[in-house]
C-alpha cells in the first residue's frame, strides 16, 4: 500500500531510480515491518520544485495498528537519510512528506488491506485467494 510519489524536474537516470526505490522499500519495510510487496514507488518528472529541491517525495502510508507517531517520525527521518544517500543529494535538496491513510480505504490485489501489524494473516489469505481463482480465457 505505501505509495511513494517521487517528483523531480528532470528524468532521473535508471540507476538512480533503482537506488532510490530500493532505499524507499528497504527503509519502509525495515521501520514498519510491512512486506516489500506492499511498497509502490512512482517517479514523475517535469515538476518545478521549490527551495533548490531536486526531489520532492510524498508517501501515502497506512495508519493505525502498530503505527505510533514516533514510528512515523522515525520512518520520515530514515527515508530522508537513505534517499539522500541513494540519490547522492544533500539533505536540503530532498523533501519527504508522509500522509496517513486508513487501511480500509485501500485495496491491493482485490483485497482490502489489513491494519499495520496484521500483514501475515492477510498475506496468507491473499495467496489462498489467488490459488483458487479460476483462469480466465
Amino acid at each position: 500500500m505505501p505509495l511513494y510519489n517521487v517528483a523531480c524536474r528532470h528524468p532521473l537516470p535508471q540507476t538512480t531510480r533503482k537506488a532510490v526505490s530500493t532505499a524507499i522499500t528497504d527503509t519502509h519495510c525495515g521501520v514498519t515491518d510491512a512486506p516489500p510487496e506492499f511498497v509502490n514507488v512512482i517517479f514523475m518528472h517535469g515538476y518545478s520544485l521549490k527551495n533548490q529541491r531536486r526531489l520532492d517525495i510524498v508517501g501515502g502510508i497506512r495508519t493505525g495498528g502498530n503505527r505510533s507517531a514516533e514510528m512515523i517520525d522515525q520512518l520520515r527521518q530514515a527515508l530522508h537519510k537513505h534517499v539522500c544517500a541513494a540519490a547522492n543529494l544533500p539533505a536540503h535538496q530532498v523533501a519527504i512528506e508522509l500522509i496517513g491513510v486508513e487501511p480500509s480505504w485501500v485495496m491491493e490485489g482485490g483485497m482490502i488491506l489489513p491494519e499495520p501489524g496484521a500483514e501475515d494473516d492477510w498475506m496468507q489469505d491473499f495467496k489462498a485467494a489467488k490459488a483458487v481463482k479460476p483462469a480466465t480465457s
